[in-house]
């Protein structure tokens, strides 16, 4: 594999688990604020592999939502971690079967 192969299948597998990160903590949010209304609760931390990533606070009858950039930050260089480490190994394992 050529270098600017290995490149381009570098920045698709992170541009793939970015995506992956940002849907995760979408989904991760919508169940947040499904949970909120549901249990009336006055503020609620929504959370993603423990990490709390979103606060949920009752203003009124509506929540208000805030992102914890940090955390979101956080989450998305493991997602981007991971997807090196997968693409490496994938590449690894297919030029030993050559």
């Amino acid at each position: 594999m050529t270098r600017k192969k290995k490149i381009i299948s570098l920045i698709i597998a992170i541009a793939v688990f970015f995506g992956l990160a940002m849907l995760a903590m979408s989904v991760m949010i919508y169940f947040g604020y499904t949970d909120a209304y549901a249990t009336n609760a006055e503020s609620l931390n929504v959370s993603l592999f423990g990490l709390d990533i979103y606060t949920l606070t009752k203003a009124g009858e509506q929540y208000k939502g805030a992102s914890i950039g940090q955390n979101m930050g956080i989450v998305c260089a493991v997602f981007t971690l991971a997807a090196v480490l997968l693409e490496q190994i994938i590449v690894r394992a297919a030029g030993r079967k050559s």
